[in-house]
C-alpha cells in the first residue's frame, strides 16, 4: 500500500470514528435531557362526565402524577366563556383580572407521588352551569398550571347536561302514577312513581330504567304509557316493570 493510500485510509477512519463520537455524544446528551425531564414533577388531568340519577351528577376530574417528583395540588381553575362578544374577544385579559373564573379547592391538600392518581368531583356555585366552562387547569402549590383535557363547548352541552323529555301523571280514586323521561348525558332514563293509596297515608313506590339509545327509551316509554299505566290504574297489576 502506498503512502497516499495509507493517508486516505487514515482520513476515512478518522471521519468514521469522529462521526461515531459525535453520534455518541448526541445520544448521551439526549439521554441526559430525557432523564432531566423525567426527574421533574408532572401532572396530567382529564375530565369525566355522567349522571347517577337526574338529581345526582358524577362529573369529575381525574389527576395523575406522571413525573418523578411529588406534587401537591392546590386547586382546580375553571374558565367561563363570557356571553358578550366584547368580553369573548378580551377573555384572556378578563381572566387575568380575576373575572369569568372559578377556583375549586379540594377539601384537604392532596399530595401525589409518582404513579398515583386522585379524583375530584366537579363542584360549581349556583348560577354557573357546566356547559359555559371552556377550559380547566390544575394549579399546584408552587403555582404551576397543568391543563386538563376538556371537551369543546358543543360536546360538553351533550355529555354534561340533562334534559327532561317527557312527563305524564295519571290517577283515579284509588291509584296514581307518574312517569318522567330524561336525557342524562348521552344516555336516557325513565323514572316512575306509583302509589296504591293516594294521600298522606300512601307509601309511594317506584322503579327506574336506563337506556343507551333513544329508540329503546321511546319504546319503553310507549309501553309504560299505553299498556302498563292503564293496567295499574285498573288494579290489574301492582307495579310498573
Amino acid at each position: 500500500m502506498s503512502q497516499t493510500e495509507v493517508t486516505a485510509a487514515l482520513a476515512i477512519w478518522g471521519a468514521v470514528t469522529g462521526t461515531i463520537g459525535t453520534l455518541a455524544g448526541l445520544l448521551g446528551l439526549w439521554l441526559r435531557f430525557r432523564q432531566h425531564g423525567l426527574d421533574k414533577a408532572k401532572l396530567e388531568g382529564e375530565s369525566s362526565f355522567g349522571f347517577e340519577s337526574p338529581t345526582h351528577a358524577k362529573h369529575k376530574i381525574i389527576i395523575r402524577s406522571v413525573g418523578r417528583r411529588p406534587v401537591t395540588i392546590d386547586h382546580v381553575r375553571y374558565y367561563v366563556m363570557p356571553r358578550t362578544l366584547k368580553q369573548k374577544l378580551t377573555k384572556s385579559w378578563q381572566h387575568k383580572q380575576g373575572r369569568f373564573i372559578w377556583d375549586q379547592k379540594p377539601r384537604s391538600a392532596t399530595k401525589l407521588e409518582e404513579g398515583e392518581k386522585t379524583e375530584l368531583s366537579i363542584s360549581l356555585p349556583d348560577g354557573l352551569v357546566i356547559d359555559e366552562i371552556y377550559r380547566a387547569d390544575i394549579i399546584d402549590q408552587s403555582g404551576r398550571f397543568w391543563q386538563i383535557k376538556w371537551p369543546s363547548l358543543s360536546k360538553l352541552s351533550k355529555i354534561a347536561t340533562k334534559e327532561e323529555i317527557s312527563k305524564l301523571e295519571k290517577e283515579n280514586e284509588k291509584r296514581l302514577v307518574s312517569v318522567t323521561g330524561f336525557r342524562l348525558s348521552e344516555k336516557y332514563y325513565i323514572e316512575t312513581k306509583f302509589n296504591t293509596k293516594p294521600g298522606r297515608t300512601g307509601t309511594p313506590s317506584g322503579r327506574n330504567f336506563w337506556f343507551m339509545d333513544l329508540k329503546s327509551f321511546e319504546k319503553k316509554l310507549r309501553d309504560i304509557e299505553e299498556k302498563q299505566i292503564p293496567e295499574f290504574l285498573a288494579g290489574n297489576c301492582e307495579e310498573i316493570v
